[in-house]
């Protein structure tokens, strides 16, 4: 079984410092949920589309530290304020 973030996890948080650092939080919070079993979980990391340079960093992070398969990235990112969707 693959866990990920729901929606809109990361892609919700407007402010690009707090959706990267969120990010963080939420891929090592899912890691340490998942690191007793994980011949039966996987994970896809949640990541930050505001910046491609960290975006890759975490994902390059979670995928060789924390083991995870991949990333899961809704089809938007909140941007300036919470109304502004890309």
């Amino acid at each position: 079984m693959v866990l990920s973030c729901a929606s809109p996890c990361i892609q919700g948080i407007a402010d690009p410092a707090n959706a990267s650092a969120m990010a963080v939080i939420a891929n090592n919070e899912l890691a340490s949920q998942i690191s007793n079993n994980t011949l039966r979980f996987g994970a896809f990391a949640a990541l930050s589309m505001h910046d491609p340079v960290v975006a890759a960093q975490e994902l390059n992070r979670t995928v060789k530290e924390l083991g995870f398969l991949g990333a899961l990235v809704n089809d938007y990112q909140q941007t300036g304020t919470e109304d502004n969707g890309e």
